[in-house]
């Protein structure tokens, strides 16, 4: 049997009826606030009782979002890069001539510090 539309309905965007909303909310207000704080506040302005553990939660993902993503690194100028397949081969091929010329593995990545250091 199907559920029933409207049987509970909630609004994700409005903090009165939403938690985590009231408490990102608050957050903004008092980031550096402590959680028993937090907790006063979202008492007091939107009604909800909250325990410190989900105030850390929340804190804790939106710290995530801010800071756990890859960032790219800036591009020097002049560097290509490996964007395709092709270029991956190329620099496959050069790689194995430069073990070939240096030798062996050791001394081909001191060329390659001592040309990185330039």
């Amino acid at each position: 049997m199907a559920k029933k539309k409207g049987a509970r309905s909630s609004d994700r965007t409005d903090p009165m009826h939403n938690k985590s909303l009231a408490i990102r909310t608050v957050l903004e207000q008092l980031p550096s606030g402590k959680a028993s704080d937090v907790a006063d506040a979202v008492k007091t302005q939107f009604g909800h009782d909250v325990s410190k553990n989900m105030i850390y939660m929340i804190k804790t993902k939106l710290n995530m979002a801010a800071d756990g993503r890859v960032k790219k690194l800036p591009k020097k100028s002049g560097a290509s890069g490996l964007t395709s397949a092709a270029s991956w081969v190329d620099a496959i091929k050069l790689a194995r001539q430069l073990l070939n010329a240096a030798g062996d593995l050791p001394n081909a990545t001191a060329l390659l510090k001592a040309l990185a250091d330039k």
